[in-house]
């Protein structure tokens, strides 16, 4: 019995890493069937930063890269315009020759959402190659699979899915400065002088069709508060 206890003990210390985040996934069912989403998703982002420490330099270091810079300034940036310019043209109605400054701010969150889909993208691939390995592994040497195990390939792709619950925070912040961002972009395109009304030193105007015009006032809501539309012919 002494000895089963010895060995048992020796196991857990050995296996420490394994069973601490198995009691943390126990605990993180626990807290979702009862409901408390805010807690398990707490105890999720912990046990992410704790999977994602000892890669934590290596996304630093591709992010940094020239190759990734590129990247962004060439695909993920004029992609993020794009899609910018099409949905604020067909959401609020306004042609998008009206629109030079508004894509560009807009692009902002854009571009943040869309570099968490190629995270999510890249981290699916690496679960498949790891399910690949793993298939392969009953054709493999005891000194191969070990090789593999514990090669930076394999730490790297087994935990950077965790980075995808670290960003959620980041996620979330960008779905609820959407609104504020949206109403900063118009504004950066609206002008004192305007065929939308009289110049005013407190007001701005950007037309949305030949019909009508957006208006906004100078003042601390200017970014709270949605712009007010009006009824204004454009003159030819």
């Amino acid at each position: 019995m002494e000895r089963f206890v010895i060995l048992t003990l020796n196991w857990l210390y050995e296996k420490r890493h394994n069973v601490i985040i198995f009691l943390a996934y126990i605990i993180l069912a626990a807290l979702l069937l009862k409901q408390h989403v805010y807690f398990a998703f707490a105890l999720m982002f912990l046990i992410s930063l704790k999977e994602t420490y000892p890669i934590s330099k290596k996304p630093i270091k591709i992010a940094k890269s020239a190759f990734m810079i590129k990247f962004y300034n060439i695909f993920i940036w004029f992609l993020s315009y794009v899609i910018s310019l099409k949905v604020l043209s067909y959401s609020i109605g306004i042609s998008e020759d009206k629109l030079k400054y508004a894509p560009v701010i807009m692009a902002i969150p854009v571009s943040i959402i869309l570099i968490y889909m190629l995270i999510a993208l890249a981290s699916l691939f690496m679960l498949l190659s790891i399910q690949v390995l793993a298939q392969l592994s009953f054709f493999m040497t005891t000194k191969l699979k070990t090789k593999i195990t514990k090669s930076e390939y394999y730490i790297f792709a087994s935990r950077f899915y965790y980075l995808m619950v670290l960003l959620v925070p980041f996620l979330l912040a960008v779905a609820y400065i959407s609104p504020y961002f949206i109403r900063v972009a118009l504004f950066t395109d609206s002008t004192f002088i305007s065929d939308c009304g009289e110049k005013e030193k407190n007001r701005t105007y950007i037309r949305v069709d030949d019909k009508s015009c957006l208006v906004f006032n100078l003042n601390w809501s200017v970014i709270t508060e949605t712009p007010k539309k009006i009824i204004s012919d454009e003159k030819k």
